[in-house]
């Protein structure tokens, strides 16, 4: 090992961070000559290491690009991890005629361009903007000037989202300005509202193949968000097995589903839990409830041994807007800090997603909502266990998905 990587580790480690967050499928860029600006290529220009989606072949690299090599085939290509705030540069090339997308905050289910939001590529030069055309977050708001080149040259992408504001520059002209995710956005026809502030808080960055021979490189992001997702997770909700996920079991009421990558359960009390015990892990899962809903992700949990008793032995992060006291982001019965940011109510609300995110170690468990620190607490009672999810009454519809989990060591 040269001494230059050593001090790097070194830093790594003075940091808090792995050596697997140095040396994983993001590979550290050049600085801009910044110093350490925290830039790292999405895309290494020889293989789709860090990318998935599509059917086999649909993608590839050619010439140190990504390239659509069986258009029509690739639907969406994706990132291996999720992302909340960032900014984000890419190049991207379009025949004439051409259609494709950059997508973010998407899912690992169903489309990506509304359940997070698809930026527009779309051989529109010279046109007037609007809701479909280049630059457009589509079907949601249109840019403020068509600065798309003509079809044959390449574009530079260059996205800012923190929060719930976007700003976007095609080809150095800003084309969003401190745009916000509110409730404008539809769903193929302007009846079918989709708010963009419903949509989810969190995901994948991904790449449309709509049929035409687009090409990209030059992708890097930074990482703004203040918990950047660690490298290595994995996802606890796959495909059906019987009416539950494969990796889970029922022994109570409910109805539990998978649909479109989501985990939806429906009526209660009913209770979902991992074949797997854990002890220590971090847990991130995207969560939505309806206006009836009462729902929790349980931890070091089992299945209560008295058949009169429905609710499982273990701890309870809450998701419930109405409790007055237990609400969304809580450990059930577990007093809030005072300096909790949520101890005044939720920062949560129905009908739209947000980002749950559990840590336990030891007898430290820590809970974060979109990013804001919720419950830090000591919770000696019980050790390790298995991850559950609740249905809780008549009415109640919980929605999970891209639940996904890593060991600590």
């Amino acid at each position: 090992m040269s001494r230059v990587m050593m001090g790097w580790l070194i830093v790594c480690v003075w940091l808090g961070l792995g050596a697997g967050q140095l040396l994983g499928s993001e590979t550290a860029s050049r600085d801009d000559g910044e110093g350490d600006s925290g830039w790292v290529d999405l895309f290494n220009g020889q293989d789709l290491t860090g990318w998935t989606g599509g059917a086999p072949g649909a993608w590839a690299v050619v010439d140190g690009e990504i390239v659509t090599a069986q258009p029509g085939r690739g639907w969406w290509l994706r990132t291996d991890r999720m992302y909340r705030d960032f900014e984000l540069e890419l190049d991207f090339w379009m025949p004439e005629g051409g259609n494709s997308g950059l997508a973010v905050r998407g899912s690992s289910g169903g489309d990506p361009a509304f359940t997070g939001f698809e930026i527009q590529m779309l051989d529109t030069h010279g046109q007037a903007p609007g809701l479909r055309n280049c630059g457009s977050v589509y079907e949601a708001i249109a840019p403020s000037a068509m600065a798309v080149n003509e079809p044959g040259e390449w574009n530079t992408y260059r996205v800012r989202l923190v929060g719930d504001t976007l700003d976007v520059w095609l080809n150095g002209v800003r084309i969003h300005d401190g745009q916000r995710l509110d409730e404008r956005g539809f769903f193929r026809k302007e009846s079918q509202k989709l708010p963009l502030n419903a949509r989810a808080p969190t995901g994948y960055i991904s790449l449309q193949d709509h049929g035409h021979a687009f090409r990209f490189r030059n992708i890097r992001l930074k990482d703004l968000s203040p918990d950047p997702e660690p490298v290595g997770m994995r996802h606890l909700i796959s495909d059906m097995n019987g009416d539950s996920p494969r990796g889970w079991f029922q022994e109570d009421a409910g109805s539990w589903s998978v649909e479109h990558g989501a985990l939806i359960g429906r009526g209660g009390p009913g209770h979902l839990f991992t074949n797997d015990e854990f002890t220590d892990f971090e847990l991130r899962t995207l969560v939505k409830i309806n206006d009836r809903g009462n729902s929790g992700v349980y931890f070091r949990v089992q299945p209560n041994p008295d058949p009169n008793v429905p609710w499982p032995m273990g701890y309870e992060a809450q998701v419930d807007q109405h409790d007055p006291k237990n609400y969304t982001g809580c450990v059930y019965n577990i007093a809030w800090p005072e300096t909790a940011p949520g101890k005044d109510g939720p920062i949560t609300r129905d009908e739209a997603w947000f980002d749950y995110r559990v840590r336990v170690e030891g007898e430290r468990v820590r809970t974060w909502i979109d990013g804001v620190p919720m419950i830090d607490a000591e919770l000696s009672e019980f050790a390790s266990g298995r991850i559950a999810v609740q249905g809780h009454h008549a009415g109640n519809v919980v929605m999970y998905k891209d639940m996904r989990i890593i060991e600590l060591d």
